[in-house]
């Protein structure tokens, strides 16, 4: 028989006592310990966890490295000396509160812009304090009213969770495919919406739009419907809204193709040179019987948008195929690249006095953001820029047509994906015609020093001595597969169309 040597018994003791799980009491202490360990201002972010099962604090079964991760916020929050910032961060966690200040921290001098996902401090805190089930930071969108977002080139960022909101991995909306019969009595689309007839004296509305970066607040709701923006003459200012203007144009105007630059400076002076109105459709997709259809996602492609750049009515220089995710538009001459469109060394042997002393004036110009299909312009220069864009418009409860001033230091979201979406779903089941005509939500015109509108003696953006017009490629190829799938009319465009 043998005996254990007092050397052995003793070491067993010692490793069944050091194990947490091996004595409850050890457990106990060990618990105890830990928690004494930290402090209360991390005990309680600690406590605020979220847990993946049913999404619900408190922080049981919180691991050490969460704790950790959250006693080095605490320190670099305290270190960086902004007062408030942990208060501020409590706040928005306990409340839920979207309208607390931005929380910031440097951005990771290591870590490249636009942040991966592991490295990524935002998706951390968000999965520790909102969606515990969070993939990557391409899921996430910044509220409109955060200027510091990790999705804008700052030096700070903001890691405040409830000042991003979780978005689908991929838009769809549910296509029904419409009988034949359904397009009888449809008028020729196309013919229609580049007829040279218009409205004549509409002039767009001016406004303005006031908060900087640091003081946006969040929009008001609004309704959302196709037949506000897909209609021609809402294109249009309301009747009577109309200036003495120094520059006269005749009443006719010339087709735009969307691949083609105008070729006349008497553009009509709303959005887009034809507006007359289009008959609407007198057929529903719900009067017939409609057995079938599929759901169509959107598919973001490698060049998001397409800038093309005029000065008149001319366009000038070839169109700016644009990949990365924040581009900048500016007036001086080094060679373009891929996030960056340079116009100064942009040659027109028709350019004017007047054109080339606003062009000096483009300075550091203006900077587009593309984020989960949304898209900003900051205006960087000292001079303001003028744009028009639908979809901000009812967005900002202002007219279609209306021309906004964005001022130096001012971002205004000029396209919202949800509300495309919204609006596109709404079409679906409207008409085959509601759907073509949100083709117009898609063409964002934006003119830099001089604007046009009421309010200017130019009365339209032809007008204006330099310009540029951005087609969103996602949404207008978005459009192009939902008319495929809705099976439209087939009867073939001739020369008189």
């Amino acid at each position: 028989m043998s005996i254990a040597s007092p050397t052995t018994t003793t070491t067993t003791m010692m490793n069944n006592n050091s194990s947490p799980s091996g004595n409850p009491l050890t457990s106990l202490l060990h618990s105890i310990t830990k928690k004494r360990s930290l402090s209360p201002i991390v005990q309680r972010f600690v406590d605020l966890c979220v847990r993946p099962n049913d999404m619900t604090p408190p922080s049981s079964n919180v691991n050490e490295h969460t704790e950790k991760i959250i006693r080095n916020l605490v320190k670099k929050l305290t270190k960086l000396k902004k007062n408030g910032s942990i208060e501020e961060l409590e706040k928005a966690i306990l409340h839920k509160d979207s309208r607390t200040k931005c929380v910031t921290i440097p951005r990771s001098l290591d870590t490249p812009p636009n942040q991966s996902s592991k490295s990524n401090p935002v998706v951390i805190y968000c999965r520790l304090w909102r969606w515990p089930d969070l993939s990557n930071q391409n899921e996430l969108k910044p509220v409109d009213y955060c200027p510091n977002s990790f999705h804008y080139s700052r030096d700070d960022i903001c890691i405040n969770p409830f000042h991003y909101e979780r978005v689908a991995a991929k838009y769809s909306v549910y296509v029904p495919h419409l009988p034949p019969e359904a397009f009888l009595d449809m008028p020729d689309l196309r013919s229609a919406s580049m007829s040279n007839d218009i409205m004549p004296n509409q002039i767009p509305e001016n406004t303005t739009y006031q908060a900087t970066i640091e003081q946006q607040q969040s929009p008001p709701s609004y309704p959302l419907s196709p037949g506000s923006i897909s209609s021609q003459d809402s294109l249009l200012s309301p009747p009577g809204a109309i200036t003495n203007d120094d520059n006269n144009h005749n009443s006719h105007g010339t087709p735009m193709d969307f691949d083609s630059a105008p070729q006349a400076s008497t553009e009509t002076n709303s959005m887009y040179p034809s507006q007359q109105p289009v008959s609407t459709m007198s057929s529903h997709p719900s009067q017939y019987s409609v057995t079938n259809g599929e759901q169509v996602p959107f598919e973001e492609p490698h060049e998001w948008c397409l800038i093309s750049y005029y000065e008149m009515s001319t366009r000038v220089g070839e169109q700016f195929h644009a990949t990365q995710p924040q581009i900048i538009i500016d007036g001086f001459t080094d060679p373009s690249n891929a996030d960056r469109f340079c116009l100064g060394g942009l040659t027109n042997v028709h350019r004017t006095f007047d054109i080339d002393k606003a062009r000096r004036h483009i300075g550091r110009g203006v900077k587009l953001f593309h984020i989960r299909g949304n898209v900003f312009a900051e205006c960087i220069s000292d001079n303001p820029v003028f744009v028009q864009s639908p979809i901000t418009n009812q967005r900002l409860s202002w007219h279609p047509a209306t021309v906004c001033k964005i001022p130096p230091k001012v971002r205004l979201k000029i396209f919202d994906s949800d509300d495309f979406t919204q609006i596109l779903s709404a079409a679906v089941h409207e008409s085959y015609e509601a759907v073509y005509n949100l083709m117009r939500m898609c063409i964002i015109r934006m003119s830099f020093v001089k604007g046009w509108g009421v309010e200017y003696r130019r009365q339209a953006v032809t007008c204006t001595p330099c310009w540029v017009e951005i087609h969103l490629e996602g949404p207008l190829k978005w459009l192009d597969t939902v008319l495929s799938t809705m099976r439209g009319p087939t009867q073939s465009i001739t020369s008189v169309s």
